[in-house]
């Protein structure tokens, strides 16, 4: 009788000491519900519901023999104040921008968990101090029985002793182990796991922790980057190539952040840096930064844009800096794309003083593809970038000779040699000016053919940018419908039908569908005259 008082004393301490770690872990569940830092919220609901249950299990008179029900009534007092609280956290962290949006909020929070926490700490520890005072009396009673109840009752002690041992180090075991996994996990939480940058939830962290210092003369400098090009890119080369260009960027950012701050991935193509720096310093930092996000190859650029704000002296919060450092950065991508319609519109007068037709047909050429890119519902920026890479997708022909430009008749092989070099020569033009760089795979390929007989790289189907494929069936429709210095314009009903007896050989099939969608909603004919394009 005695040795089972004794042991269920042992015990109910283990128990103790088990629901001590699942208060813990219920404490620390809620934060890792955050979708925007890879967490789980579903897993996390599930997480939460039990930790209480067990918890509220572990309060009652049944669980807890000759415990006092006042001191159980505190505890599940204590326990329904935090559940509140944790449930608050929880749904707070699925809100848009999640907890790093919500800012001195969460703080808040976790202070109202302090004083039911407490509460809870000294019950458990009360009732710990219980079964401990039990279980020490259950020993001294067993010394009153005599040398053979000694006897026997330290044999039992002695069994239950080592049994009661291996518990306690399974308890302890499991409990440095959980410690480790939630260490992890929080590094997991804070961590991009492609670039493995701080994210954002990282930088919120990092960011509201520089400004509560009290820092000398410097002051702290946040600076955030879009990549440009990178779509492009990406559908260019896959997702695969994409991943790989985003973590080379992101190692290289990180190095020329290093001697001053850090680097971070908010997402998608977007990086940030915070370093505390002097205005001295700060023009080389950035310069270097800048630099380090850039990359080339024989079809591709890659730059970016950026916007930087210095804290305190023109932000004094978290979300403050964020937000200014976000609108300059838009900003500076806004001017980037000025210049590249500046550099278009110079590239196009060039071709005007050349030929003045050439420049009519690339303006046809241009409202159609975007039309057609608009019917086929492509997101605007691509639309943008058809509309821009069919303006100048003849770019290059102004390299070839005006008197194969103008002859009045078929070119012969040697003429149509010249002919189908202005594609790679116009991807050259527009790949040395950075702005009009994104422009270069589509002007390059705006002559292939989904059959693969086309020029200059002989690409099929899918192979070709989408783009291209938009701008063949536009420019070969404004082609066929022009005055032409060797024949006459073609009906437009019969251009039409030449676009899709050539639907799936020439030209990819979805696009042609689309360019007679758009024709077809305009209740009239395409083109009125050679100047008229669809939907004019």
């Amino acid at each position: 009788m005695l040795l089972d008082t004794a042991s269920s004393s042992r015990e109910a301490q283990l128990r103790v000491a088990s629901m001590r770690l699942t208060f813990a872990d219920l404490g620390d569940a809620p934060f890792n519900a955050d979708p925007a830092s890879g967490g789980n919220a579903a897993a996390t609901r599930v997480r939460i519901q039990a930790d209480e249950q067990s918890i509220s299990r572990g309060l009652t008179v049944r669980s807890q023999p000759g415990v006092s029900p006042r001191l159980l009534a505190a505890g599940r007092s204590g326990l329904e104040s935090v559940e509140p609280v944790v449930a608050t956290i929880y749904q707070t962290a699925l809100e848009p921008g999640g907890l790093a949006g919500a800012g001195v909020r969460v703080s808040k929070l976790v202070h109202l968990l302090l004083v039911p926490s407490a509460t809870l700490g000294s019950v458990f520890g009360e009732i710990d101090a219980a079964d401990a005072a039990r279980a020490g009396t259950a020993r001294r009673n067993t010394a009153l029985g005599g040398t053979a109840a000694m006897l026997l009752l330290l044999a039992a002690f002695g069994f239950f002793y080592f049994r009661s041992m291996a518990a306690r180090e399974v308890v302890e075991k499991l409990g440095r182990e959980r410690e480790i996994l939630l260490g992890v996990s929080r590094v997991e939480a804070r961590t991009d796991a492609l670039t493995e940058l701080g994210n954002r939830r990282a930088l919120t962290r990092d960011l509201a922790g520089a400004i509560a210092e009290q820092p000398g003369s410097d002051e702290l400098l946040l600076a955030m980057f879009d990549l440009d090009g990178f779509k492009q890119y990406n559908d260019s080369f896959g997702h695969g190539a994409g991943d790989a260009l985003l973590q080379r960027l992101g190692s290289r950012l990180a190095a020329a952040a290093a001697p001053l701050g850090s680097a971070y991935r908010m997402g998608g193509d977007e990086f940030c840096m915070l370093a505390r720096c002097s205005p001295d310093s700060a023009g080389r930092l950035l310069d270097d930064a800048i630099t380090a996000l850039q990359d080339s190859g024989e079809t591709w650029t890659i730059g970016c844009s950026q916007g930087a704000v210095w804290m305190p002296s023109e932000a004094v919060s978290e979300s403050e800096a964020l937000r200014l450092a976000d609108e300059r950065m838009y900003a500076n991508k806004a001017s980037r794309s000025t210049a590249g319609q500046q550099v278009t519109d110079a590239l196009l007068q060039v071709l005007t003083e050349q030929n003045a037709e050439l420049d009519e047909h690339v303006e046809r050429v241009s409202d159609l593809s975007g039309a057609v890119a608009e019917v086929l519902r492509e997101p605007e920026q691509e639309v943008r970038l058809v509309r821009q890479a069919a303006r100048l997708h003849d770019v290059g022909k102004t390299a070839i000779p005006a008197a194969i430009l103008d002859k009045p008749g078929p070119l012969d092989e040697r003429e149509w040699e010249f002919m189908r070099r202005h594609p790679l020569i116009g991807d050259r033009i527009v790949m040395a000016a950075p702005a009009l760089a994104n422009t270069a795979p589509l002007i390059r390929s705006s002559h292939e053919r989904v059959d693969g007989h086309g020029y200059p790289d002989e690409l099929a189907g899918q192979d070709i940018p989408m783009g291209s494929r938009i701008i063949a069936v536009c420019d070969a429709f404004d082609a066929m419908t022009s005055e032409r210095s060797y024949r006459h314009p073609m009906e437009v009903d019969v251009a039409l039908a030449e676009l899709e007896r050539h639907a799936g050989t020439q030209f990819d099939a979805s696009v042609v569908a689309a360019f007679l969608t758009l024709h077809s909603l305009h209740h009239s004919p395409a083109k009125k005259s050679c100047a008229t394009p669809v939907g004019a």
